[in-house]
């Protein structure tokens, strides 16, 4: 089973008035730069986020976790965003009203039993509400330290 890559340029805090395209953009070229995925990986995440929302409105901080099919992936990898402000993402429940996020994690999971491995893991994470409040003051490389340690504590890195 292959681990997954998480290092210090995966983690970006966006400036104020982005689109969700800009941010999947963003936090898909460092993974694209590094050969983790396909070239077009983004346009792969931006029409599956279409279809397939991955809002999740839990307090105290909005997340969304973009990601696509394991096809566009080479190696498992995991990036992060913080935003200046809310952006709105579809609700993943179907809910009619979007999701104001500030915490992006974009996946690039090339197996399936990895992909509910870190999605147990993010589930963990976002419930931790002093921890997302953190993630949100935080510098980039306290954050890598901070997602580092978390992710290798479940023997994922």
């Amino acid at each position: 089973m292959q681990d997954i890559h998480f290092r210090r340029h995966y983690v970006r805090h966006l400036p104020k008035e982005v689109s969700q395209n800009d941010i999947i953009k963003a936090l898909a070229s460092p993974l694209i730069n590094d050969g983790m995925v396909v070239s077009d990986f983004a346009d792969h995440v931006i029409t599956r986020e279409q279809n397939f929302p991955t809002g999740l409105p839990v307090e105290p901080v909005g997340v969304a976790i973009p990601h696509t099919d394991h096809r566009y992936v080479r190696q498992n990898a995991i990036s992060v965003g913080i935003l200046a402000e809310p952006v709105n993402f579809e609700d993943m429940g179907g809910e009619p009203d979007p999701v104001p996020v500030r915490v992006v994690f974009m996946l690039a999971l090339g197996e399936s039993n990895k992909q509910l491995n870190v999605l147990g893991w993010i589930m963990d994470v976002i419930q931790d509400e002093d921890f997302m409040q953190q993630l949100l003051v935080m510098n980039d490389d306290e954050i890598y330290q901070s997602i580092y340690t978390r992710i290798s504590e479940r023997g994922e890195v």
